[in-house]
């Protein structure tokens, strides 16, 4: 925690950040924003401060004392819209990884959701014929033991891991990450994603 206390404290938010990127990414993390909500990708390249950016937005969203945390007024009132709603699941996949996406997503969820009492296991890839179907299930188990939050998902560094992936595989792991975007509009689902460039 106070590892997050620190990052949230540093970050610099320039008027970008406070007039455009934070307005989007807490409408789409808002349960209460009335219109659709989406999965959400970070773009940039090495260095932009993507990374540090999600981990601020997900402690928020984890922690919610870490809004008061933050130093600009205007970006901790917005912030106070999603502060501590959230249960937290954070990974950066490797490019040596021979898994597809969907394994890994599914393998680290419910290891995680295990860590903190939920017993969920998503079905063998050859049973499934809509992954989001397989959310909704997920959410189901996951707000019976945790009715007043959300479930968000950070993935970091995800254009090496796609790189090193062949032609049909990218076509199948592009396929699942929009199922599981998809998934965030009618469940306390969420999912943000940093890659170094638009894919």
């Amino acid at each position: 925690t106070d590892y997050q206390k620190n990052l949230v404290s540093t970050f610099v938010f320039s008027d970008t950040f406070k007039d455009h990127l934070i307005p989007l990414i807490v409408k789409n993390l808002n349960f209460n924003f009335s219109g659709e909500s989406f999965g959400i990708q970070v773009v940039g390249n090495y260095g932009t401060g993507k990374s540090h950016l999600m981990s601020v937005v997900s402690s928020i969203a984890e922690h919610a004392e870490l809004a008061d945390c933050v130093n600009n007024p205007d970006v901790a009132e917005q912030a106070k819209q999603i502060a501590g709603k959230f249960k937290v699941i954070r990974t950066e996949i490797s490019a040596a990884s021979e898994m597809s996406l969907r394994d890994i997503v599914t393998s680290l969820v419910t290891s995680e959701l295990a860590k903190i009492g939920v017993d969920y296991h998503f079905p063998p890839a050859d049973q499934v014929t809509n992954h989001k179907a397989c959310f909704e299930d997920m959410m189901g188990v996951f707000q019976t033991e945790y009715p007043d939050h959300g479930l968000l998902l950070v993935v970091d560094e995800l254009l090496d891991y796609l790189d090193s992936r062949k032609d049909q595989q990218v076509v199948q792991d592009l396929g699942f990450m929009r199922e599981i975007g998809e998934a965030c509009k009618n469940l306390r689902f969420r999912y943000i994603a940093g890659i170094q460039e638009a894919i």
